[in-house]
């Protein structure tokens, strides 16, 4: 039996920090990371194993980073947990003990109930890079490919493969637009128009009620009773957290599938911490349940168990997600932080919004300009921003920190209108028409006509 001061389950982004961030905070403490998969790669970086990234093997997530901080590492899989003797066992029937344990076991795949899931050639989003490699192989032999799923990884394939010129892209969606849950209409049409003029063909509102073939997959058939043909299906219709080991041990778990979480990630159960996926999120303003499953969200969560394992030393520093991410859709640039207005609305938030336009150098007419969209909104009364979304090009991937910054720190749209920003002709927008400070002009004015009627 061996044993550690600090074991962490999970070999991700979560369960990489919280290692080396408990090692940081606590460097006398010994920390060992255990993972199930030998040959784990960067998850955000997945489509592009398919085109982009010329070898696979360039994305593998590699282990030094915790090597030359001396902490441990086991590959295997977790087969129990004792919580009361602080003991895990491992399949191949080492054991090992610790004093603080984090869970990050991240998520498991849902495969949707439909005729044909098994048939080969029907893949699924795994984080292997030998899995992902043979995807890469079939992908590339491939001519007519099916996605299920209009989320920001189904979108990102799908402007992967249209690169490949002898792949025929089909996306299905179930819900009216992609990126529906992310992004209001407009956000969502540029996505869609983009990808169509690269030769994706989306279908929307669509639902898949099998896969079609006899041991290989030959097609898919639409709740319309389109058929649409595939040589390769993927499907990526989204994950659900993992939780099987914390639920045979005894851990609470949210009524979401989550494991229970406080604010501090100590799960129901003394010295047991849960980060990333696996681990309950809250939304930032209703403080619901909340299904965002990021590496960004995932790193801060890991940050605050690392530094809070042995007694609380910084306090209330997550105080729920704000969903802030980004992608890249061709040659532009989308993303989105906080609430929408289409979620506004569902939640029952009084809210106003603004946009605003404007190239993203100045003059537009210097090289690499590119057309920057900022939308904002803000609650109605008080002014608190309680999200945005941006488009354009590679400096949205930026500007959305800075509204998500806003968001967590309850700016107001009077202090947006008045904010100080550095402007440079080759970097930023002009200072008379930066976008970001426009859109809060424009809903501030909004706000001023609401309160003169």
């Amino acid at each position: 039996m061996m044993n550690s001061n600090i074991v962490v389950i999970g070999g991700g982004p979560a369960g990489i920090i919280t290692a080396l961030t408990a090692k940081s905070v606590y460097p006398d403490k010994s920390v060992c990371v255990i993972k199930d998969i030998g040959d784990g790669v960067i998850p955000c970086a997945i489509p592009y194993m398919m085109n982009t990234i010329t070898d696979p093997k360039q994305n593998i997530m590699g282990n030094k980073p915790l090597e030359d901080a001396g902490i441990e590492i086991k590959v295997g899989k977790v087969e129990s947990l004792d919580v009361n003797s602080h003991l895990t066992v491992l399949r191949n029937g080492d054991s090992l003990t610790y004093e603080k344990l984090v869970l990050a076991t991240g998520t498991d795949v849902v495969v949707p109930p439909i005729q044909g899931v098994s048939l080969t050639g029907v893949y699924t989003i795994r984080k292997s890079l030998s899995y992902l490699a043979a995807l890469r192989e079939q992908v590339m032999a491939a001519r007519n490919v099916v996605i299920i799923g209009g989320g920001f990884i189904g979108a990102e394939f799908a402007d992967e493969l249209t690169r490949l010129t002898s792949v025929n892209v089909q996306l299905v969606e179930v819900m009216p637009k992609l990126l529906y849950s992310a992004f209001d209409d407009e956000f969502c049409d540029d996505v869609s128009r983009i990808l169509s003029l690269h030769g994706a063909h989306i279908h929307t509102s669509s639902r898949v009620v099998s896969i079609d073939g006899d041991t290989d997959v030959s097609g898919v058939t639409l709740e319309n009773g389109e058929s649409l043909p595939a040589d390769l299906v993927l499907v990526s219709i989204g994950a659900k957290p993992s939780v099987e080991l914390a639920e045979k041990a005894g851990l609470r778990i949210a009524e979401n599938g989550s494991i229970w979480v406080d604010e501090y990630m100590r799960t129901s159960v003394d010295d047991v911490f849960a980060v990333g996926d696996c681990a309950l999120k809250r939304d930032f303003f209703t403080r619901k349940a909340a299904p965002v499953w990021l590496a960004s969200t995932a790193t801060a969560e890991a940050r605050n168990a690392g530094t809070n394992m042995y007694g609380i030393r910084v306090l209330h520093q997550i105080q729920g997600t704000v969903a802030a991410f980004s992608t890249k859709i061709d040659t532009v640039s989308f993303a989105s932080a906080g609430m929408t207005c289409r979620s506004c609305e569902k939640e029952g938030f009084r809210h106003v919004f603004a946009t605003a336009q404007a190239p993203d150098r100045h003059p537009g007419i210097l090289p690499g300009a590119s057309a920057m969209k900022v939308k904002l909104v803000f609650a109605d009364r008080s002014g608190i921003i309680l999200g945005g979304q941006a488009s354009g090009g590679p400096s949205v991937g930026e500007l959305i920190n800075v509204i998500a910054l806003a968001i967590q720190k309850k700016v107001t749209v009077r202090e947006l209108d008045m904010m100080q920003v550095a402007t440079h002709p080759l970097l930023t927008s002009a200072p008379t028409m930066h976008p970001l400070v426009n859109a809060a002009h424009l809903a501030l004015a909004k706000l001023r006509l609401k309160d003169r009627g």
